[in-house]
């Protein structure tokens, strides 16, 4: 069985054995050293639409099952899906053994405080929460050691009924709805883990990032610098949630 090594453009060390075939992300193929595939957005290969596919794929009919894929991920997410989950989703298709590395499908939505208000993070604009929660679903399919999330620091801070406090948070006024990102930003993941279910969880998800489909988006708070500290912190800390109750839910079956 070929062994192929996806190989993103996060933080994280790539350690590719000689055996194994690499896909990368959005590198041209010839500067790519050592790889056997690329997948380049249209934005980067400056084509109308879909991705651009070069090199050798690993089976027939590569570029129809990614096109296929984004498709069906883009319904499930509500949002495009990053080239990284595309790519595993379509791997796992193939009779092929999987290793991930330099991909944890959690950037920081942290902006640099210099940032315009009326430019987003192009991290921004993917369901990072829904695109972990989908991969939980294959994850002992893969070798993905940097997609475990350890946990966050502890903190003595708790809400009852956290997670309808997040839902509201785009009926309040900015002021109030500000303060509330920066306190649920501190409640104990112990809280959000005693009070999550995988219903509440998928719920939250469209407060954490920006819908391509709409020409205003209604989640301001991906455009403030100040706040984004908050919003980072606390979709790190849902994301180890989601993790956490996944492993519960596995322990229970």
């Amino acid at each position: 069985m070929d062994i192929w090594h996806i190989v993103g453009n996060g933080l994280g060390k790539s350690m590719v054995a000689e055996n194994e075939k690499v896909i990368r992300f959005n590198q041209p193929l010839f500067l790519a050293a050592s790889t056997t595939l690329t997948i380049t957005n249209s934005k980067v290969a400056g084509i109308k639409k879909g991705v651009l596919v070069q090199g050798k794929p690993p089976g027939v009919r590569f570029a129809e099952r990614l096109e296929a894929n984004n498709r069906e991920l883009e319904n499930r997410l509500g949002c495009k899906p990053s080239l990284g989950l595309l790519a595993i989703k379509t791997m796992l298709e193939y009779d092929v053994a999987l290793k991930i590395s330099c991909m944890a499908l959690l950037p920081c939505l942290e902006r640099p405080q210099n940032c315009s208000d009326k430019k987003a993070l192009p991290a921004a604009y993917h369901n990072w929460l829904g695109e972990r929660r989908l991969a939980l679903a294959w994850i002992d399919s893969l070798h993905w050691p940097e997609f475990w999330l350890s946990a966050p620091e502890q903190s003595d801070i708790s809400v009852t009924d956290s997670f309808s406090c997040l839902l509201e948070l785009p009926d309040l006024p900015r002021h109030e709805a500000s303060q509330l990102w920066l306190t649920l930003s501190k409640v104990s993941f112990h809280t959000w883990l005693e009070q999550a279910n995988s219903k509440k969880l998928k719920a939250i998800e469209p407060l954490f990032y920006i819908s391509g489909y709409r020409h205003i988006s209604p989640n301001w708070w991906m455009y403030d610098n100040q706040l984004s500290v908050h919003v980072n912190r606390l979709q790190r800390t849902l994301a180890f949630v989601q993790q956490a109750s996944e492993q519960v839910e596995k322990v229970k079956v």
